[in-house]
């Protein structure tokens, strides 16, 4: 059987995040690297402490959760609020919406459950919750609704560099878009094995897929691979950086990450559906 090295621009994958193996273990299938590439730190800002404070006097009447990571700093913010339980009771009679499965996973082990935005079309990006949007918006308009609906989001602070900022407005709908967090470059690069045997990839057997699940993600992958062979990849475009890794595919998680990629000239394939069990499904499947 040929060896695949499947690398992926998350430190952690779960088991949500496993395609089905016919009961083989991934690892026994593929050489499998894991990066750390991204920190999350909460912001602690003005406008957090107000959207917090707006939750517990029931002001929004949807909070839709783009990420795992943001369910995650979101309750770690909670935790530190004198007026948690209140906030918690407002969050269990608000409608929770999500991005996808995974997310929704997520939000069920803190005890709430939710919908995800387009589970039809198993379009799990920002394009699904604009689709979302846009559906809420038509059905509030034909129930001639005279009511505007008032919407949270809570964001990271890279989503406007990213390109993935929410900028449709609605004539029924109030969407607040909120910094609750921001990314940086992860700060185990110089100590991590992961990215150790990453500078070494070239010199490995086999077919190498790199897999792409943010737009954060890739201006964080060539800053760090700059930074950890400066002799190597110093003057060379990051398509360079990828042919000298001797990469055979880059996978995109989807559509805002691909416009990523393509800002920097790289040739890669989408996945269809937009998880990272999808991209897995992609590297898995690839001849």
């Amino acid at each position: 059987m040929e060896i695949k090295n499947i690398i992926i621009t998350r430190e952690n994958i779960s088991s949500q995040d496993i395609p089905p193996m016919d009961g083989k273990n991934l690892l026994d299938q593929v050489n499998l690297i894991t990066l750390p590439i991204r920190d999350f730190q909460k912001i602690q800002s003005i406008q957090v402490k107000e959207t917090l404070a707006r939750i517990a006097r029931s002001y929004y009447d949807y909070c839709v959760f783009l990420s795992s990571n943001s369910i995650d700093i979101f309750f770690e913010i909670l935790k530190d609020e004198k007026e948690s339980k209140k906030i918690l009771d407002a969050l269990s009679r608000m409608k929770l919406v999500v991005i996808g499965p995974k997310t929704k996973y997520t939000l069920k082990k803190y005890g709430f459950e939710s919908i995800v935005a387009d589970d039809h079309n198993n379009n799990y990006s920002i394009i699904g919750i604009n689709n979302f949007l846009y559906r809420l918006e038509s059905k509030l308009k034909m129930q001639k609704h005279n009511d505007v609906l008032k919407i949270l989001i809570p964001r990271s602070a890279q989503s406007i560099k990213s390109g993935n900022f929410i900028k449709s407005t609605f004539e029924n709908i109030e969407l607040d878009q909120v910094f609750f967090y921001d990314i940086t470059e992860s700060k185990k690069i110089f100590t991590s094995p992961e990215w150790k045997k990453m500078t070494r990839i070239s010199t490995y057997l086999g077919k190498t897929f790199l897999i792409f699940t943010s737009p954060s993600a890739v201006r964080s992958f060539f800053n760090i691979m700059y930074q950890l062979s400066p002799e190597l990849y110093y003057n060379k475009s990051e398509r360079e950086v990828i042919n000298d890794l001797k990469i055979y595919q880059v996978i995109s998680i989807g559509p805002i990450t691909s416009r990523a990629l393509m800002d920097k000239k790289i040739d890669y394939i989408e996945s269809s559906t937009h998880t990272v069990k999808g991209a897995l499904e992609v590297a898995l499947n690839s001849s």
